[in-house]
């Protein structure tokens, strides 16, 4: 702490308010930087970096107007560490919109850094240092988010636990509690730089029977159906018959018209009719790449060759409004979605094609045992 700061604090009357920054570690690495708000206009402010200048001046950090606070900074010579809260407005899209696709539990676990000066050591105030010295300030204090106290449509609170609370932590940092993955789906393509590693594309190569190496898009909702292109279908491809010998690379429909539906059989068998309750059988569901157009309740697309997205409200795409899928709209919802169970690592790590030759061919019903699975968040307790 500055001595200058300092005798700022001890006159009889303090010139200038005191003011209160955060800096909260994102998800993808980079840092989203707010303050409770000044002003009614609710306007920006700047504080210098942390980190020392590389080219002779000091990074300024742009800190936005979000409602919040936080309480229970209390400091305790003996017994458990305080445990603080902090709250945010969740009014609308205030806070959400400033976390650039991330949900509030994605936070759990990153960093928040306290810092407190003067307003008028503000960049651009009275008393602002200069770009080449250090901004003027109270000691920073770091915190860790370590679960979501509460939430609701006026404000979530976070509870934050000082780097060093070890309280629970067990060596080796890995206890066994439960059956699902604790990963974040795709998380090293969506930057995280560790954890799942399946592609957001669903691209899996496999070796075909003449040697060569072809690339698939392999797709799965939440309970482990398959999704595949519709056109053009599995090969060979009719109606079910109980008179037939099915094997796991075999694909069946039953119904018609609208009201047809496709099986992937997944138990070699004869007579057995595909339903939602036989174990021989898994539903698959087509999809099409997305374009303008009307879009029915249902119709799964993929956009931009990524992942798969399912029509929630039934709408018209033109050039001049396109209502693209994204986590953002009420239109769509993600489709490939990751179901945290060993049976859902083992459907795309352990992809086997319907056929031995062939690029963009749609899974059997076998999985390759020989594969190996990711080490990860096995075991867990929740679906994140």
């Amino acid at each position: 702490m500055s001595n200058l700061i300092t005798t700022d604090t001890q006159t009889q009357e303090i010139d200038s308010e005191l003011i209160e920054l955060f800096e909260i570690e994102m998800p993808n690495g980079t840092e989203l930087y707010v303050h409770p708000g000044l002003d009614s206009d609710l306007t920006t402010i700047q504080l210098k970096s942390i980190t020392a200048p590389t080219s002779g001046d000091y990074a300024l950090n742009t800190y936005i107007a979000i409602p919040m606070m936080i309480d229970g900074l209390d400091i305790q010579a003996d017994g458990a560490s305080s445990r603080p809260s902090l709250t945010v407005a969740n009014v609308g899209t205030i806070f959400s919109s400033q976390l650039a696709g991330f949900k509030n539990d994605d936070l759990i676990g990153k960093r928040i850094r306290r810092r407190r000066t003067l307003r008028k050591y503000l960049v651009g105030e009275s008393a602002d240092t200069g770009s080449t010295v250090a901004s003027i300030e109270f000691p920073r204090q770091d915190y860790i988010i370590d679960r979501i106290a509460g939430e609701d449509n006026i404000s979530i609170t976070f509870e934050v636990a000082t780097p060093f609370d070890l309280e629970g932590i067990k060596l080796p940092r890995r206890v066994v509690v439960g059956k699902y993955c604790s990963w974040k789906y795709q998380g090293h393509d969506n930057g995280i730089g560790g954890g799942c590693t399946w592609k957001l594309t669903g691209g899996v190569n496999f070796k075909g029977s003449d040697g060569n190496t072809y690339t698939h898009n392999a797709y799965f909702d939440v309970n482990d159906s398959p999704l595949i292109k519709s056109s053009p279908l599995p090969a060979g491809i009719a109606a079910h018959s109980t008179s037939t010998a099915y094997t796991e690379t075999s694909y069946v429909t039953t119904g018609s018209g609208s009201d047809i539906r496709y099986w992937l059989c997944v138990i070699a068998n004869t007579n057995k009719t595909p339903s939602d309750s036989s174990e021989f059988w898994k539903e698959a569901f087509l999809w099409t790449e997305w374009g303008v157009g009307s879009h029915a309740i249902g119709a799964r697309v993929r956009y931009q060759s990524k992942t798969i997205w399912k029509c929630l409200v039934a709408h018209t795409a033109t050039l001049g409004n396109d209502i693209k899928p994204s986590d953002k709209n009420v239109y769509w919802i993600r489709e490939d979605v990751c179901g945290k169970t060993i049976n859902s690592c083992k459907c795309r790590y352990g992809f086997i094609p319907v056929a031995a030759t062939g690029s963009n061919l749609a899974p059997s019903g076998n999985k390759n045992s020989a594969a190996r699975l990711p080490f990860g968040g096995f075991p867990g307790t929740l679906k994140f």
